[in-house]
């Protein structure tokens, strides 16, 4: 075929001569039609289409399939609890069948992890937040409690989880416990209190203990006072842990009363 615009001509697979033309605008591909005075039959013109390989298919529809796996898995483990709940309840939630869930996941427990593991991964996403502010002051820095708090109150729910996990085999849980020590690492690129590789090695176990009580003061703030509760008033803590935490950050020291 000469050209893929304008009229040009062609020879069809049985040798009659064919003219092609461009279809009109908005209309994709090639027209094909018989010269004048001359009649193709339909069998003898053959096209080709492109259609997505088997295995790009199926990675089009694995990421929907699991999408809904999670959140069935969590509503039901919210509605119920993680020991009642049924991966049968599960997968009728997901509009899957038992087997498609078994794909994904080996066991309830499996399925408990990788929820555990999402919601772990988001909190690393927002204290990585904390190193790209420009400038560290306890305004940036209460700032940015509030919005952990703000995150963690709007999965209060997924805290039942970690509940349930803590019953489950050690080496399952084995990414959960590393999670502080991906925070740690995350805030030490920037502030000198998180940075154990800045120190000499019989320094950075005790620097480490005292990150990780930091990150319990943190955790025990946003997540354990409530506006409602009967604990101490949520904006005296928040200003209190301000200060306390841009003290650490600065010299890596955990001070209730740190100083102006």
């Amino acid at each position: 075929m000469e050209g893929i615009s304008g009229t040009t001509s062609c020879r069809s697979p049985g040798g009659r001569r064919l003219s092609t033309e461009s279809n009109p605008p908005g209309h994709g591909g090639v027209l094909l039609r018989a010269c004048p005075n001359q009649s193709v039959a339909a069998n003898q013109v053959s096209m080709t289409t492109t259609t997505p390989s088997p295995r790009k298919a199926s990675r089009t529809k694995t990421k929907p399939t699991i999408a809904r796996i999670r959140s069935a898995a969590r509503k039901v483990f919210y509605a119920k609890g993680f020991f009642p709940a049924s991966v049968e309840e599960i997968a009728e939630m997901a509009g899957v069948s038992r087997a498609t869930v078994y794909l994904y996941y080996r066991s309830k427990d499996e399925m408990l992890l990788d929820l555990m593991r999402q919601d772990l991964e988001y909190q690393l996403e927002i204290y990585a937040e904390l190193v790209t502010v420009r400038r560290i002051s306890l305004a940036a820095v209460r700032k940015w409690l509030l919005r952990l708090r703000g995150e963690q109150e709007e999965r209060r729910n997924s805290l039942n989880l970690f509940w349930a996990g803590a019953n489950l085999q050690t080496d399952i849980l084995d990414p959960v416990y590393r999670h502080h020590d991906n925070i740690i690492a995350t805030l030490g690129r920037r502030f000198p209190g998180f940075d154990l590789d800045a120190l000499p090695r019989e320094q950075r176990e005790p620097r480490r203990i005292k990150c990780y009580m930091m990150l319990f003061m943190i955790e025990g703030t946003t997540v354990q006072i409530t506006e409602d509760g009967p604990g101490p008033r949520v904006k005296v803590m928040v200003d209190q842990l301000s200060r306390t935490l841009l003290h650490f950050l600065q010299h890596g020291e955990v001070m209730t009363s740190p100083p102006e």
